[in-house]
């Protein structure tokens, strides 16, 4: 929305008293006034009666206190869009440094600018979200930077962070994955990716099953599992990993309920001749 200021047409402080008010109006209505400027007529006009207007709306008072208030939200309006494009702009910069932090593996960088924002975010109360500065397939790209850089730094054996922070950080690069995946049933466009996704949440299922003491029972569902859609075989393995985890805890009615879901999928399982004999399973494999 946009309207004329009448204070800087009239060259005049918002604080103006009704007598500077009304002689700035008859000096600027001389100056202005048409049949002083017969060589400019259409500019004087126009002046003439922009001045007019600013006079009759500030002199008096009942209009005045209107338009002021109306000119001071307009104004509010402006700062606060100015100020969000500024952030805007700001996040975009920040966004570049980070893709290039982590296009260079610089993951420790990425990570802490990618939570700087997001942070930001929070405390103003506005949604920061990727697709606000890059194409849709751009963002996704972004995302899997970022899925990685986490998951780098929470399977990094030389991560000096406490468990419980090492954890957040797979958990995120979890999160993300997911996210990932579920953004491409609705609109594929990460093909090429999504069998390396599949394979690195498979390896963060596993992690959450076999974290003994953090997880006394794991928080990964076996519909996750199930939802990565793998082969019957590579599925099948999965939860004979996820048997044996139950067996290192002492779990054995669930590693027996896991064990035998894996048969269900892969008959000739091998490599479960062991867990088979420790959980008093008949072997129904031929080749164990």
């Amino acid at each position: 929305m946009q309207i004329p200021d009448y204070y800087q047409i009239l060259e005049i402080r918002r604080d103006a008293t009704a007598y500077e008010i009304k002689s700035a109006f008859r000096k600027l209505a001389k100056r202005y006034h048409p049949d002083k400027n017969p060589e400019r007529i259409a500019f004087a006009e126009k002046m003439f009666r922009e001045v007019c207007n600013a006079y009759s709306t500030l002199h008096n008072k009942k209009q005045k206190s209107d338009y002021d208030r109306v000119l001071q939200t307009i104004e509010r309006q402006r700062k606060s869009h100015e100020t969000y494009l500024d952030r805007l702009n700001q996040s975009y910069a920040k966004l570049e440094l980070l893709l290039e932090a982590l296009l260079h593996q610089n993951y420790e960088t990425g990570i802490s600018m990618y939570e700087q924002l997001r942070h930001h975010s929070e405390k103003t109360g506005k949604e920061w979200r990727i697709d606000d500065f890059l194409s849709y397939e751009e963002s996704r790209d972004c995302e899997f930077l970022i899925a990685e850089a986490y998951q780098k730094i929470g399977f990094s054996n030389g991560d000096a962070s406490s468990d419980l922070e090492r954890h957040r950080k797979i958990e995120q690069a979890m999160l993300i994955y997911e996210s990932l995946l579920s953004a491409e049933t609705k609109r594929p466009c990460f093909r090429h990716f999504i069998r390396e996704v599949k394979e690195r949440l498979k390896g963060i299922y596993l992690y959450h099953f076999s974290i003994e003491g953090y997880y006394q029972t794991s928080h990964i569902p076996l519909t996750k599992i199930r939802a990565l859609k793998l082969p019957k075989r590579e599925t099948a393995w999965i939860y004979k990993k996820i048997a044996e985890f139950y067996v290192e805890i002492d779990r054995h009615p669930e590693a027996r309920t896991v064990l035998k879901m894996a048969f269900e999928l892969q008959p000739h399982l091998t490599g479960a001749k062991k867990i088979c004999r420790t959980l008093n399973i008949s072997n129904q494999q031929s080749n164990a």
